[in-house]
């Protein structure tokens, strides 16, 4: 007897999914003015729920702080640091729009200050006459202004904590209500916590690594005499979150600065090599031996993550493409239905039964 030829079903299995993920993608892309403070927010909420985890452990006379105040706590220090990170940036910023006019002419005259060999001197005058088209002040003010419209939505950010802070006694029951069944809630709770313990491990060590790394090149800028060692030193740490990329970015941010400030592109090969090693040392000797193998992510998923969160929510995709990539990952893992997905974002194509 024939067999049922199920190639249809397969066909329009595969194209239905190609329509979800294309709706996706454009819901994504056209909602994002909409989506981004939510998530924002979600990553606050997130703070605030950790910072509670290690507040709790404090003990008055042996008993610990009602949830409440832990709260309270927690979503304050969240909003001084988030304020303090803001005040850093934007007075830093300020500064260099205001001497960067200085830093141009220091480029200049660095460039009509070479030596000239034979075929060097129609290349000379043409960067002279682009570094004098070119002006620095427009990138840096609208970069301010995106902090001062990211500022904007923190109204908007702050509520949207404040019922996640009000709904989330209520998230362990509302999942218990979907999950009718006893193996189906099993199953969820298992996930969440492997999210949850792999999710927390990433921030933890990578928190702990860019401050590292963020202090050693603190150190070693102000050994160089570099202006703004801090704002440098904040970027190096934030910008260490987004793989591969970010670490390059870091490093040579400061390293051009020094070139224009001291006139000289040997400061720009030294401040670049140093800041270099720290971050080769810190991001590829420590760290992997700290972290070991805790998210088992591909290098090429982690890099093809990137680069669409990237397109689709900018900056913020391109933080968000590790965790995302890594809820990912466990999630596909515990169905059958979606744990090719998985294994291809595995490192080793080796993951954990569902």
């Amino acid at each position: 007897m024939d067999q049922p030829d199920t190639r249809p079903f397969k066909v329009e299995r595969i194209a239905s999914w190609f329509v979800i993920l294309a709706i996706l993608i454009f819901c994504l892309n056209y909602f994002s003015n909409f989506l981004q403070p939510i998530v924002i927010a979600v990553m606050i909420w997130y703070g605030v729920y950790e910072l509670k985890r290690v507040l709790h452990k404090i003990k008055i006379k042996g008993n610990s702080l009602p949830n409440w105040l832990l709260t309270t706590f927690a979503f304050l220090i969240i909003l001084l640091i988030s304020f303090g990170v803001f005040e850093i940036l934007t007075s830093n910023l300020e500064l260099i729009i205001r001497k960067s006019p200085e830093y141009a002419e220091n480029f200049k005259r660095m460039i009509s200050g070479l030596h000239t060999v034979d075929g060097f001197q129609d290349i000379q005058e043409r960067i002279i006459s682009k570094a004098k088209e070119f002006d620095i002040q427009p990138i840096l003010t609208a970069f301010l202004n995106s902090l001062t419209n990211i500022a904007g939505n923190t109204i908007v950010i702050i509520i949207y904590v404040a019922f996640l802070l009000v709904e989330e006694k209520f998230f362990a029951k509302k999942l218990q209500a979907v999950t009718a069944s006893s193996t189906k809630q099993e199953k969820v709770n298992l996930v969440m916590d492997q999210i949850t313990q792999a999710i927390r491990k990433y921030i933890s060590v990578k928190t702990q690594m860019s401050l590292l790394t963020g202090v050693l090149s603190y150190v070693l800028l102000l050994l160089f005499g570099v202006d703004f060692p801090v704002l440098w030193a904040f970027l190096i740490f934030l910008l260490n979150f987004i793989p591969y990329i970010g670490s390059f970015i870091a490093t040579s941010l400061p390293s051009i600065f020094a070139m224009f400030q001291f006139q000289s592109f040997a400061m720009l090969f030294w401040v670049f090599m140093v800041i270099q090693a720290v971050q080769l040392l810190v991001g590829n000797v420590l760290e992997p031996k700290i972290m070991g193998r805790t998210l088992n992510l591909s290098p090429l998923g982690v890099m093809l993550a990137l680069t669409f969160w990237g397109v689709i929510w900018g900056v913020l995709g391109m933080f968000l493409s590790v965790p995302i990539t890594s809820v990912m990952l466990i999630t596909f893992s515990r169905f059958e239905s979606t744990r090719f997905i998985a294994i291809w974002l595995s490192e080793t194509g080796e993951i954990e039964n569902a």
